[in-house]
């Protein structure tokens, strides 16, 4: 029995050794690219770009409507634009959608097709990997939330008479909508990833999202509409849009008339958010071993 010996050609890696924060960098711009459908198809696309969109248009609406009945003063006085802190009453719906629907790409595909052992047999620790999927989407997530208070600050300094002055009375705004919009897109990204490591199934991971956030602010509306006490105060906690949006109006420094303090609010929210985060790294750890 004869034996044939072939070269292969094999060669020992010779190019340059990146850094673990270069990995982490490139898991990082990765999971920007896929939260935003770059470099995928058509159908890939639709669902980011739309969610986003609709997240935009209410602000873009608003300021054309202004524009134009700008002009006409019996329509400038019924008309005006909202707060910076009412806007997200308008785009909360279209936020929550694009994290349900958009963070689970970033976990649930690499989960199904076993990319996690791949990146565990290199110098990435899955506290890495998460940490670089979880900023990706919240850097997506940010910058949509803060381009319509951008938009709105813009609009407002311009359509003031004396910029000098407004500018004096209003620098507050930009450190203002900054952490209001931290706080949204921090949670909302800490939620939905949270809950697509639980799955390989994207539907399912949007599907567990809205319905936290749904059934959550169902349980709160009850409590916070039709009982009082201590009890029905701490039920009212579970609506975590409504949470999220009394700490935006309190951060704006607006009136509130929830049963639960605004700095409770804050805290509690930021405590979910802490906790869901610690979930979310020994959920990827377990993830990796397994």
């Amino acid at each position: 029995m004869s034996a044939e010996i072939f070269d292969l050609g094999y060669h020992g890696y010779e190019g340059e050794r990146t850094s673990r924060w270069r990995r982490r960098r490139a898991i990082w711009r990765d999971g920007i690219r896929i939260s935003l459908g770059l470099g995928r198809g058509t159908a890939a696309k639709l669902a980011p770009w739309l969610l986003i969109g609709l997240a935009l248009a209410p602000m873009a609406v608003l300021v054309v409507l202004a524009a134009f009945l700008g002009s006409a003063a019996s329509s400038a006085d019924d008309f005006s634009l909202p707060s910076y802190a009412e806007y997200y009453e308008f785009a909360i719906i279209p936020l929550v959608l694009f994290a349900a629907v958009v963070a689970p790409l970033l976990l649930c595909p690499d989960r199904r097709d076993g990319v996690l052992a791949l990146y565990a047999t290199r110098p990435i620790t899955p506290r890495d990997y998460v940490a670089a999927r979880w900023s990706a989407f919240l850097t997506v997530s940010a910058v949509v939330v803060w381009l319509p208070e951008a938009v709105l600050f813009v609009w407002n300094l311009l359509d003031a008479k004396d910029t000098g002055s407004w500018i004096g009375d209003n620098w507050d705004i930009v450190p203002r909508f900054v952490a209001s919009g931290l706080v949204l897109a921090v949670s909302l990204t800490t939620l939905a990833l949270l809950v697509s490591s639980f799955t390989t199934r994207r539907a399912y991971a949007a599907i567990g999202t809205l319905a936290v956030l749904f059934i959550g602010g169902a349980l709160g509306g009850i409590a916070r509409n039709n009982f009082t006490g201590t009890l029905a105060d701490v039920l009212s906690l579970a609506d975590l849009t409504q949470v999220a949006i009394d700490v935006e109006h309190w951060i704006f420094g607006d009136e509130l008339s929830s049963p639960v303090s605004a700095p409770a609010e804050a805290l509690f929210l930021l405590g979910l958010t802490l906790v869901m985060i610690v979930w979310l790294l020994r959920r990827t750890e377990r993830m990796v071993r397994g």
